[in-house]
């Protein structure tokens, strides 16, 4: 459970301080939910209990992973980079 916690603190300062590509972004995050996976996984273990909110929790990550790259890709179609800084205005076309 230590690594968990350990892995959570270090991919939350990672998505907060990190900011500059969208791709740092995502890894980040799903390094969030990865750590979040072992942790429920180990709490599931620990006490014996269902863990049925383990599968519905991976579904959610793989579904996540999924749709950031393809935004992602869309993005990079569209505008050429992954820069966070170049979101700073509201038009949503190249």
């Amino acid at each position: 459970m230590k690594i968990s916690w350990i892995g959570m603190v270090t991919s939350f300062f990672a998505f907060t301080k990190l900011n500059f590509h969208i791709l740092i972004l995502l890894i980040s995050l799903e390094a969030l939910m990865l750590s979040l996976l072992i942790f429920l996984f180990s709490f599931c273990l620990i006490y014996k209990n269902n863990c049925s909110m383990f599968l519905v929790l991976l579904t959610f990550a793989a579904c996540e992973a999924a749709l950031g790259l393809s935004l992602l890709v869309s993005i990079l179609r569209l505008r050429g980079n992954d820069f966070v800084t170049s979101f700073n205005s509201m038009k949503f076309y190249a």
